[in-house]
């Protein structure tokens, strides 16, 4: 098992490029960044760098190899990773996520 923590300030994700978005978010998430707006992107950043802190080391993970989304619930799942569970904490200046790899 490994456990992976990332936190962001969120004033650095803003105004980033479309360019930028489209390195950090999938297709389908880009869906969702449209609905739900700015905190989603740092959300999912933080996520995806979690994720990739506790991952095996020998491959070179891009943040176009994970895919996250909610469930029914609204929890935040790796849809594409086996054995992944995932947390994101939103607060006005800082998002955080943690994952763990089971």
């Amino acid at each position: 098992m490994n456990i992976g923590c990332d936190i962001v300030e969120n004033k650095r994700l803003k105004n980033k490029s479309k360019r930028f978005i489209e390195l950090i978010l999938t297709k389908e998430e880009i869906l969702e960044y449209q609905e739900k707006g700015f905190y989603y992107l740092c959300g999912r950043f933080a996520a995806k760098e979690a994720i990739m802190k506790c991952l095996d080391n020998t491959k070179k993970y891009t943040f176009q190899d994970i895919i996250i989304l909610n469930d029914q619930n609204g929890q935040p799942y790796c849809k594409n990773i086996a054995n992944v569970k995932v947390s994101i904490s939103h607060e006005k200046k800082y998002t955080i996520a943690c994952a763990i790899v089971y």
